[in-house]
């Protein structure tokens, strides 16, 4: 018996993730199944303007500010959903 759908999504922990895999999906120019462990460029095929256009998504959606450092150790769907939480939580951003 096959679950309609169930198999394109992966169980994701946490909010930040499950939304943020939602931007990415919209965003990407082809279909992707993001995981946790996905790398945005190796595995999804986003390229440097993709990147930076879920960034600016990502800080419209959570009202946040990402700083372009924080950039250079992102690699994976995880550790960007991670960086918005954190973000988000700390949320001493400027309106």
């Amino acid at each position: 018996m096959e679950a309609p759908d169930s198999e394109t999504v992966a169980p994701s922990d946490t909010r930040f993730e499950r939304e943020t895999i939602h931007i990415l999906k919209r965003l990407s120019r082809r279909p992707i199944t993001p995981l946790s462990d996905s790398e945005l460029m190796a595995d999804l095929g986003f390229d440097s303007l993709q990147i930076l256009e879920l960034v600016g998504e990502l800080e419209d959606h959570f009202n946040i500010a990402v700083p372009l450092n924080d950039l250079t150790h992102i690699r994976t769907v995880g550790q960007i959903a991670a960086a918005v939480q954190r973000l988000t939580e700390s949320s001493g951003a400027p309106s």
